[in-house]
């Protein structure tokens, strides 16, 4: 079973983390949230408060099919102050993972930190100038550096079946995507 870990952090953003949690579920990717702080108890950027499984030191050494940041700016923000976290990022991509980030966290966390200086990628729109390599795409995985960003909030639905289709394949998305009874424009897995 494909494993995943979504890290929570103050201020990050609740539709992104719960939308991406619920939807890797569905998939049948068994999904770990971790604090980066010594609580459990993480409150969101619009107030909401989610209970994390573990805090980030009682996962630091295992191992992720992918590692998943949510955005919001101070979540963001406490994402890029954290070293430990930054640390993992880097071991799950050396050990050949995935890193998954959306919102302002890819120009917030990756960004500030050089972490994949040949990936394109995406985030939110106000960061733009923050890339090297800029993409306009709602979702972009960049398959060489194994890299998937996604614009925002009402990106995550996206942003999650892209996650699904990398690790587990477009088949397993599509069923997901179907489950969701998707709009009109949002990427069709069927």
């Amino acid at each position: 079973m494909k494993q995943a870990l979504v890290f929570l952090s103050e201020g990050c953003e609740e539709t992104e983390a719960v939308t991406t949690i619920d939807l890797l579920t569905r998939a049948g990717i068994e999904v770990i949230t971790a604090s980066i702080s010594n609580c459990c108890e993480v409150k969101c950027s619009r107030g909401v408060t989610i209970l994390a499984q573990k805090t980030i030191s009682e996962i630091q050494h295992e191992n992720f099919d992918v590692v998943i940041l949510p955005g919001g700016v101070k979540g963001a923000e406490n994402f890029r102050d954290c070293s430990l976290l930054i640390e993992i990022l880097q071991k799950t991509h050396q050990v050949g993972g995935v890193i998954a980030a959306i919102c302002a966290s890819p120009a917030i966390v990756l960004q500030h930190h050089n972490l994949f200086p040949n990936a394109y990628m995406t985030g939110y729109p106000s960061t733009k100038d923050s890339f090297k390599l800029w993409k306009t795409d709602r979702v972009y995985f960049d398959e060489q550096n194994k890299v998937i960003t996604s614009q925002g909030p009402a990106t995550s639905i996206d942003f999650a079946l892209k996650i699904i289709d990398v690790l587990v394949g477009r088949k397993k998305a599509a069923e997901v995507a179907q489950q969701l009874v998707l709009p009109v424009g949002v990427e069709s897995y069927q």
